[in-house]
């Protein structure tokens, strides 16, 4: 009968330590899932305007250039750089 006690208090103690870790890798791993979550994924937006290539852009110039020959100039559009006009998505 001591024998017996003596085995299973010994059980005991191992299936405490073993849930102990057991419990310590489930809360280091959920920390790590919880920090992957958080972090934001880029979705891709429309964009505003698209560039078109327009050498020796103004910004006056790229609204004419974004109108067309029959349309007004567009006012929202912008040069990008020296040779890029940027018109508006409509």
């Amino acid at each position: 009968m001591v024998m017996l006690k003596k085995n299973t208090s010994s059980l005991c103690c191992f299936m405490a330590a073993l849930m102990v870790v057991m419990a310590a890798t489930l809360l280091v791993s959920s920390c790590d899932a919880r920090k992957q979550m958080v972090e934001p994924h880029a979705f891709p937006l429309p964009a505003s305007c698209y560039s078109k290539y327009f050498p020796n852009c103004s910004d006056e110039r790229c609204k004419k250039f974004c109108g067309g020959d029959d349309m007004p100039p567009v006012p929202a559009a912008f040069c990008n750089d020296d040779n890029n006009c940027c018109c508006p998505v409509i």
